[in-house]
């Protein structure tokens, strides 16, 4: 298994009969695969998660499925599920789950191939300064609610936010993940867009010391262990 960080939230999986594309609206894909069948996932409309170029994917590659959240208006002429939060669904071959975002959209929970990704999309416990108490407080309690939905669950790789914009609540999110996911096996951080330094810097708090040989940042990483 190989993944490619390609900017702030969007990754490529490449996998051994399959590919999985998340949330890619920035950032140079390398060569795919012809072979392999694709699986492009967009888990909201926001302008940093989604770009319309994803619809070009299907020109220059053999097969491609798109699963999008249901906020997203697809162009005719393509393979696609719309899916909302709280749902299972079976499609080619992948089986997804959905959890509700605390921002916009849905968190995305995928099997494929034995192996279980999750990616959080804006799922976040969005503390910020200034917002009124009640906002913070509703931020915290809904966080909670919904990871504890996949809590003890096998997860083998997890992208999480870690977004130094919400300076010191920003490592409070990827806390809470490994807090209620604990046995998850590969972390790697996400939404911090051009902001490398300042996350690398969170990832020095003690809070993540038992974890951090399983916390990933490098621009591509290779599996070199059984998952």
């Amino acid at each position: 298994m190989k993944i490619t960080h390609l900017y702030h939230s969007g990754f490529l999986v490449e996998l051994e009969h399959c590919l999985l594309l998340f949330d890619h609206y920035k950032g140079t894909l390398p060569p795919l695969p012809a072979e392999k069948p694709l699986y492009v996932l967009v888990s909201h409309l926001h302008y940093d998660h989604y770009d319309p170029s994803i619809w070009e994917l299907d020109s220059r590659h053999k097969t491609v499925y798109y699963l999008l959240d249901e906020g997203i208006h697809p162009p005719a002429g393509h393979e696609v599920l719309l899916v909302k939060p709280h749902q299972h669904y079976s499609w080619h071959g992948l089986e997804l789950d959905t959890l509700k975002s605390t921002d916009e959209g849905c968190a995305f929970v995928v099997t494929v191939e034995g192996i279980t990704f999750y990616h959080a999309g804006d799922l976040n416990w969005w503390h910020w300064e200034g917002e009124p108490d009640a906002f913070n407080i509703a931020q915290k309690a809904d966080y909670q609610a919904e990871l504890a939905r996949i809590a003890g669950r096998p997860i083998n790789v997890a992208f999480v936010p870690l977004d130094p914009r919400q300076e010191d609540s920003a490592s409070w999110g990827m806390a809470e993940f490994l807090r209620q996911c604990p046995d998850c096996k590969h972390i790697f951080p996400m939404h911090y867009q051009d902001n490398r330094d300042a996350m690398l810097a969170y990832l020095n708090l003690p809070v993540f010391d038992p974890v951090r040989e399983r916390i990933h940042t490098q621009e591509q990483w290779d599996s070199k262990t059984s998952l």
